[in-house]
């Protein structure tokens, strides 16, 4: 498990101006810890060299979010190093110096949130919070400090920074919270989106309004207002691109690209509405960035593919792989078009590689697996099967173990012990990757000699808003997915019902307590041994009250509890805990679970865990009850996490063992 954690992974990738070389930053898996602050190396590559990557940055600090300066001779990135954990400042190193220089002030804690070269390259936006004030330093020190909804918000504010002089401008400073940004080609003005306060849910409650700010008068009109989350704002011409949801005030909803034209800037408040661009029917777009003058390229999930697609719709690359990371520039002598992408397979940790759009060899520049080169973990194939009513066809991965014997076309020639694992969302998907779930759970267990169903159900991406739109009510497609999914391996032989268990992270966790509570209701004559739910809900009422996604949860619920009759019950449906009386007196098998949780998560509290952790007590059920202390939604310090993998690894050798060797 040390191993699989020490692994470097892509996370952020620029080609550089004259599309020559590459720069990246690399972080341990989801960014995890291994002292007391997390770090991130800088790294630079020529485009279609192999093996040409090397370290820009020590790995000693926190240096992110690479970005090249216009002329490309110089990239910009954050920065913890005058004071690691503690400080955030913008440095930009010459790409043929070995020292970094900061250009914003080092003894800032505030975060650095997003920022952008301006196309002359002389100055950098960005987006930071104010630092606190003496008062406020001082009320923390003498535990003064109560916190009054609504005030003392940390707004982000939207700054420029004069890279030769240092001199910074605070050009947005209102009770509102900026957080995107982007330059228009010619420097002369910036757009940004804000919502209403830092919470979570500000964007699903109160929408995101997206603003002009001429750089010249320092006056702000405001554009648009989009009634959800808004990301990836991107300027092209005379008009604006940006990501959000394909239904304006739906949660449960595909993403897709949206547009609004410039030049309406400024007309009365709620006359500019901004349109519907690309994609989001029939598959999902996740992601937008700039080619060139006039050209932006998405991210998409195209069923188990992701691809990269020019907004017209031309197809750069797809694969039945997960892309951890990209970027694609014009080159300036031609039309043609570099691409820089991060991706792995089972047997792959994830490296960086350039190619071209028109279908030029991937050339793998990195080398951050080389510890498990040679060394297999498994094959992967793809599943389909019909949903349990027929109407659409499933599809999914299974990672069969290297140790497992596989027919001529790669299938297992027998049953397999086996973890149906179940990723969070719902609005996510699995494909084909080296970390096929979180936290390299995936890689550990398949060494460990099981195979692995990665689960994928109705309310996930990648098939559009119609499928994404399950996701309003959750507990009934999606769990009959997950059983259908299953039962399909079964009846082909790849794997051994006797030997099966369930798990799952966030919302794989909850389905995972419900796959529980209703172990073997569907009436196929199998049900699972043990469960590893992690960081699941169990009851979808106290979500809505305590997660700080409280306003998601009570719509994949059904309905906030404050808007429901006093008899309405509705809600429990979807449930494990409401189910767990009834499994009990219908002699249901819960099985033996391991329950996962963080001590201060706020997506889904600890008392979700607590509630099933009790219910198994007082009916005398086998149980393992782990919480990791200072720990959120998503886990961070490396011990933890070798503990968590070391820990699953036990309990499935325990529960359905043997493993495959």
């Amino acid at each position: 498990m040390d191993e699989l954690l020490d692994l470097q992974v892509p996370h952020v990738i620029r080609i550089s101006p004259d599309s020559q070389s590459i720069v990246y930053s690399t972080t341990l898996t989801f960014e995890h810890k291994t002292g007391e602050h997390p770090v991130s190396t800088l790294w630079l590559a020529e485009t279609g060299k192999p093996q040409s990557s090397r370290p820009l940055t020590s790995g000693l600090f926190n240096d992110r979010e690479p970005r090249w300066s216009p002329d490309g001779n110089h990239v910009a990135f954050v920065s913890d190093r005058a004071k690691a954990g503690e400080s955030a400042a913008i440095y930009v190193l010459s790409v043929s110096e070995t020292e970094p220089e900061a250009v914003t002030p080092t003894v800032n804690e505030r975060g650095i949130e997003r920022f952008e070269w301006s196309p002359d390259g002389k100055s950098i936006a960005y987006i930071s919070a104010d630092e606190k004030t003496e008062a406020q330093q001082r009320r923390e020190t003498e535990k003064d400090d109560a916190q009054v909804w609504g005030e003392d918000w940390e707004y982000g504010r939207l700054r420029v920074v004069h890279v030769s002089t240092k001199e910074v401008l605070t050009l947005v400073e209102r009770d509102a919270h900026v957080v995107d940004l982007a330059w228009s080609e010619d420097g002369v003005q910036i757009a940004f989106s804000e919502v209403k306060d830092t919470e979570f849910e500000a964007p699903v409650v109160n929408g995101t309004t997206i603003s002009i700010l001429d750089m010249s008068t320092k006056k702000v009109k405001a554009l648009c207002h989009y009634g959800n989350k808004v990301t990836h704002l991107t300027w092209s011409g005379d008009s604006l691109f940006f990501i959000a949801a394909a239904r304006e005030h739906k949660n449960g909803s595909s993403y897709m690209a949206h547009t609004v034209k410039v030049g309406n800037a400024g007309v009365p408040d709620g006359s500019i509405v901004s349109k519907k661009y690309a994609y989001g029917e029939e598959n999902c777009a996740l992601a937008l960035s700039k080619a060139g003058p006039g050209e932006i390229v998405a991210y998409l999930q195209n069923g188990m593919e992701d691809q990269l697609r020019m907004l017209n719709g031309r197809t750069l690359f797809s694969k039945k792989r997960k892309i951890d990371a990209w970027h694609a520039a014009f080159t300036h002598d031609s039309d043609e078009l570099v691409l820089a992408i991060a991706q792995s397979s089972v047997n792959l940790p994830a490296e960086v590689y350039s190619t071209t759009a028109s279908g030029g060899a991937m050339v793998q520049l990195s080398q951050h697996g080389q510890a498990f080169a040679g060394r297999q973990f498994g094959s992967c194939r793809f599943l389909t099967c019909p949903t349990k009513d027929g109407k659409y066809q499933l599809e999914c991965p299974f990672l069969i173990p290297s140790t497992a014997p596989t027919n001529a076309d790669g299938t297992p020639k027998e049953a397999l012990p086996t973890v149906v694992l179940i990723h969070g969302g719902p609005y996510n998907r699995h494909t084909e990757s080296f970390d096929g779930l979180y936290f390299m759970w995936a890689p550990y267990i398949l060494s460990a000699g099981y195979a692995i169903l990665l689960a994928d159900y109705r309310g996930s991406s990648g098939r559009g808003d119609h499928w994404a739109s399950y996701g309003h009510h959750v507990g009934e497609h999606d769990y009959n997915d997950v059983v259908s999914q299953t039962q399909a391996a079964i009846e082909r032989g790849w794997i051994d019902k006797q030997h099966l268990a369930v798990g799952g992270y966030s919302q794989g966790g909850y389905l995972s307590y419900l796959a529980s509570t209703r172990n073997g209701r569907h009436g196929h004559g199998w049900h699972f041994q043990a469960a590893i739910p992690g960081a699941g809900m169990t009851d979808g009422d106290t979500m809505c009250l305590t997660s700080d996604a409280g306003v998601f949860e009570s719509e994949i619920c059904g309905d906030a509890p404050w808007r429901l009759a006093k008899g309405d019950t509705s809600n429990r449906q979807m449930s494990a805990i409401w189910e767990f009386a009834g499994a009990i007196k219908d002699g249901v098998l819960i099985p033996p679970m391991l329950i996962l949780h963080g001590a201060d998560d706020r997506r889904v509290p600890l008392e979700q865990a607590v509630a099933m952790r009790r219910a198994l007590a007082d009916a005398g059920k086998p149980y393992e009850y782990v919480i990791y202390p200072r720990e959120g939604h998503i886990m961070k310090e490396r011990k933890h996490l070798v503990d968590m993998g070391e820990r699953i690894v036990r309990f499935l050798d325990k529960h359905i063992g043997p493993r495959i060797k």
